[in-house]
């Protein structure tokens, strides 16, 4: 039995309730705004704890942040909503949420100027407060480029604020950069794994100075921002590396499925779920993978991006690539691709699993199952009863940012590789280590020549370093704003990326369906269709081959280079400020 959820964990009380009302609107009867109230610790304690619903885990579905991407390459949604929107959308959008939580921080640290606090105190709440101003504001960046900056408490109905144009991201990434600094050095240290620390602030700060850097390079063309946000960056993850609080372990899947990641050595933060007792908090992210609702399965293209077995890429390894059967496309390949994807079965709408399980893909992604739940214990297998604790921030991603902000500055040496992906690749690919010399890269003297599928320009380190992110952090929430700001937006494009499109060919289909007929109920395996009936499933031709597909074969999403790299601004922020203009292309 886990304990009780530490306070500062608690997301929603009905003291926060009317905290929140506070924060966002004028003063309301829950308080008075004044000496009373803020005073001490325990106030601000009290109002930071409402941060917390911005570190973000498992859902319900696809309500958290993992396995959540609306549109990616790595799985394949449904039939309803591929395409990009081609107008711009109503309301306020993104841009006002950031902003009313950057105003809720700011009102914090203007309360604070007159309390009485330790140093101590104020530098940790200050941190926190800064912290969070710095993500918002980060958010409004990702969505819309260009934005305003707002570092102090302001009426969002204020004319002067109403009236302000933006200002070029790469300042503002700076002042983001400045804010999560200061809290990786006035936050308290590290003590639990549920709780905010400095080293959560380290973490952010590789992660938004590293996407700014490729920004800056990929999409502007200046190298020299671009470096000085790639220096940034890897400072920040070796903060984080060089405290020895961390370390990769051995087990790839225990990131994902365990019941507590309490003690979990690669945990910076996580999110403890319990659903027994007095307590239920509980996510469905389990029960969904496991449901008769239709999961979002693996694609072609990511399947093929795993190495083999040998450390090699498929388009290097002699061991290749044989898509024609799923046990033969999963086998000596990358041991965590094996824990993503289930090898014994093909999931189809027509012809399903146990319970009616299948797959958009018929790649039945299984990174978040926890089969102890799904085989011993049926109510926890259904959502939202799922227990199952989610990682926030884990240290793979730190080591990630840092190999990338070391081969995007060209000063990338073995030492960096071998304390940074090579873990990832050894411990939990089970694969062979990366060698590597300048920008070129070999396992176990065989060289890692030019992959087909880079057509982006960039050379093969950076493009192995990219491999093992999308490898390690698959469906965990960062690809989708990984390809925008690496400007790979045509990996969206079904056109110039078809097997993002696709999953299972049909002979591996066709395979598993004649298996299934001989051994029937094998394992609780049950026939719910004909072949006739299974070839009415949505089929593409890739390659002079067949394949399932999520989306019928009229459906092409297209990639606007143009204009799909940022949202447009709302129309209802806009209405209220002309000065913020409008983005290119909309």
């Amino acid at each position: 039995m886990k304990k009780i959820l530490i306070a500062a964990m608690v997301f929603a009380t009905a003291a926060l309730v009317g905290c929140e009302q506070f924060l966002t609107e004028d003063p309301q009867s829950a308080f008075a705004d004044g000496p009373t109230f803020w005073k001490g610790e325990t106030a601000l304690k009290m109002e930071t704890n409402y941060f917390y619903s911005s570190f973000s885990s498992y859902g319900a579905a696809h309500s958290g942040r993992f396995y959540a991407a609306s549109k990616s390459d790595d799985y394949g949604q449904d039939n309803n909503n591929p395409e990009y929107s081609v107008t711009i959308p109503s309301g306020t959008g993104v841009w006002a949420s950031s902003y009313q939580e950057a105003r809720r921080a700011n009102l914090i640290m203007a309360r604070m100027a007159d309390m009485e606090l330790s140093d101590e105190v104020r530098k940790h709440y200050e941190g926190f407060c800064r912290y969070y101003r710095a993500i918002q504001h980060f958010d409004v960046v990702k969505a819309y480029g260009d934005c305003v900056w707002q570092d102090k408490e302001v009426a969002l109905d204020d004319p002067e604020w109403q009236s302000q144009s933006r200002t070029d991201r790469a300042e503002i990434m700076r002042k983001v950069c400045e804010d999560l600094k200061f809290a990786g050095e006035n936050c308290r240290d590290y003590t639990d794994g549920r709780a905010f620390h400095k080293y959560v602030a380290w973490t952010m700060l590789s992660r938004v100075a590293l996407f700014e850097g490729t920004w800056q390079k990929y999409h502007k063309n200046n190298t020299a921002v671009a470096n000085e946000f790639f220096q940034i960056a890897k400072e920040a993850a070796e903060k984080v590396m060089n405290s020895g609080k961390w370390s990769v372990h051995e087990n790839y899947g225990s990131n994902y499925v365990s019941k507590s990641l309490a003690g979990n050595t690669e945990m910076i933060m996580y999110k403890q779920f319990q659903y027994d007792g007095d307590v239920k908090i509980g996510h469905g992210l389990h029960g969904y993978s496991t449901s008769s609702t239709p999961t979002w399965g693996m694609t072609k293209d990511a399947v093929q991006s795993y190495c083999n077995a040998d450390g090699l890429p498929i388009h290097v390894s002699p061991l290749g690539f044989d898509d024609s059967t799923v046990k033969k496309a999963i086998a000596n390949r990358d041991a965590r691709l094996a824990h993503n994807v289930c090898d014994s079965v093909v999931m189809l709408d027509t012809y399903s699993w146990r319970s009616g399980i299948n797959s958009t893909t018929g790649y039945w992604l299984t990174k978040f199952v926890c089969w102890s739940d799904y085989i011993n214990a049926a109510s926890t297998n259904l959502a939202p009863y799922n227990d199952t604790d989610g990682p926030v921030f884990m240290y793979a991603e730190v080591l990630l940012n840092y190999a990338e902000a070391c081969a995007e500055l060209g000063s990338m040496t073995q030492a960096d590789a071998d304390k940074s992906i090579n873990l990832l690749r050894t411990k939990h690919g089970k694969i062979p280590a990366l060698t590597i010399s300048g920008t070129t890269v070999s396992v176990n003297g065989t060289v890692i020549t030019k992959d087909p599928k880079n057509t982006y320009g960039v050379n093969e380190l950076i493009w192995e370093v990219r491999r093992e992110r999308r490898n390690e952090l698959i469906c965990d929430g960062f690809r989708t704003d990984d390809l925008r700001r690496w400007k790979m937006g045509a990996q969206l494009d079904f056109s110039k990326n078809p097997a993002g499109r696709i999953g299972v060919s049909e002979a591996a289909v066709q395979d598993y369906y004649n298996y299934t007929q001989n051994v029937y109920d094998w394992e609780g395996l049950h026939a719910d269709g004909s072949w006739a009936e299974i070839e009415k499933d949505f089929w593409v031709t890739v390659d002079g081959k067949k394949y399932i597909s999520p989306f019928a074969p009229e459906r092409n999403r297209v990639f606007d280079e143009t204009k799909n790299y940022l949202d447009p601004l709302p129309s209802g922020v806009t209405l209220i400020n002309p000065n913020l203009g409008q983005n290119p292309g909309w």
